[in-house]
């Protein structure tokens, strides 16, 4: 495999993301603790974010309320989209983009409103669970949805498919690199590293598949691996699309090898709606969403298009973008407890286990 190696900016120059370069340590006062004072600060602004994205939520489920009990003479249906992150993005907000197609859907579609819904993958599968469902659902991996409709498209998607039929579409999608303070060693060992992981990712299958083996590495949740990058404890970060738009923001030097065997990070649309006039509106906002002006539109997010090519302005994106046009993924509808035995030889896999990097190869389609 050839290796994309792509090299970002100078180091030690503050970014926009208030943080210094690698290494900058941070000084105290005698009586005043700033590293204490701006992670309270950042906590604050954060719970004053949520507070004010819950609200604006709240208030078009209101508007949508308002017009379902008025009766107008133009309204048709409310559509309820259930939107779940089940894996770090890039730099906006996914349930904010879908959001804006829905205002965009809904002006060119008078009458008919689609409510967009944020919630956990864990949320998602109670209330699935306990018989709940929405007209559509936004996920990855980790949501084991119920009663989803066929979908009529142009756009294909294999590990979206059961029986040969298409019941889930990815609407946008990221990718798996490593990311190192200098070029990666020929016989691609890598040492001191640490993994970035969510609950529902599996880098150790990018890197197994793409020929890696770790040694002497540390599991992080993703936003603690990155810290562990960048303050200099790890020479060697196994992250995504969401940390190269970190380090462009931090204007920080690094090497990016892009993964490009394997990759689960797709965010992914399906119908679950329980009527046929929600489920033919439903179809038509998915081809809205799928369509070459709102792709266009998901290189604002950081993240990268199942059918576009798009185009770039943070260095390093270019690149991941070509590199995972053909990676390999595993089917979206596949059982939580089967993916376990997935995830077992990924991780032996990447440890150097060549029987166990036959079983993850045999496992994917």
């Amino acid at each position: 495999m050839k290796k994309k190696e792509i090299n970002l900016f100078a180091a030690g120059k503050e970014g926009a993301d208030g943080q210094g370069g690698r290494g900058n340590k941070s000084k105290s006062k005698k009586n005043f603790d700033k590293k204490a004072f701006f992670k309270r600060f950042a906590l604050s602004a954060l719970s004053l974010a949520v507070l004010a994205f819950s609200f604006g939520y709240a208030l078009k489920n209101i508007d949508y309320a308002d017009k379902k009990l008025t009766g107008g003479t133009d309204y048709k249906c409310i559509v309820n989209l259930w939107h779940v992150d089940s894996f770090e993005g890039g730099t906006g907000s996914r349930a904010e983009f879908l959001l804006g197609r829905a205002a965009a859907f809904e002006k060119s579609n008078a009458g008919v409103f689609v409510m967009v819904t944020p919630m956990t993958a864990e949320n998602a599968n109670e209330k699935f669970a306990a018989g709940e469902r929405p007209d559509m659902i936004s996920y990855g991996y980790g949501v084991e949805i119920s009663g989803y409709s066929a979908i009529k498209s142009d756009k294909k998607c294999v590990y979206g498919q059961v029986d040969g039929d298409v019941y889930a579409l990815p609407w946008c999608r990221g990718g798996y690199a490593v990311i190192s303070n200098e070029p990666l060693p020929e016989d691609k060992t890598l040492e001191n590293a640490v993994v970035s992981k969510g609950a529902y990712t599996q880098p150790y299958a990018a890197l197994a598949l793409g020929g890696y083996t770790l040694k002497n590495y540390e599991e992080k949740a993703p936003l603690d691996a990155y810290y562990a990058f960048v303050s200099g404890n790890a020479d060697i970060l196994v992250g995504t699309q969401r940390d190269v738009n970190r380090l462009n923001v931090r204007q920080m030097e690094a090497v990016i090898t892009p993964l490009s065997e394997y990759s689960d990070l797709y965010q992914y649309i399906s119908i679950t709606a329980a009527s046929a006039e929600k489920k033919a509106y439903a179809e038509m906002f998915i081809e809205f969403l799928l369509s070459e002006e709102a792709q266009k539109k998901v290189s604002n997010l950081g993240m990268f298009s199942p059918y576009y090519r798009l185009s770039y302005d943070l260095s390093g994106l270019e690149e991941m973008q070509t590199a995972i046009q053909k990676s390999a993924s595993y089917p979206v509808f596949t059982p939580l407890s089967v993916f376990g035995e997935f995830s077992e030889n990924a991780l032996l896999a990447a440890k150097g286990d060549e029987a166990a990097l036959k079983k993850l190869k045999n496992l994917l389609i």
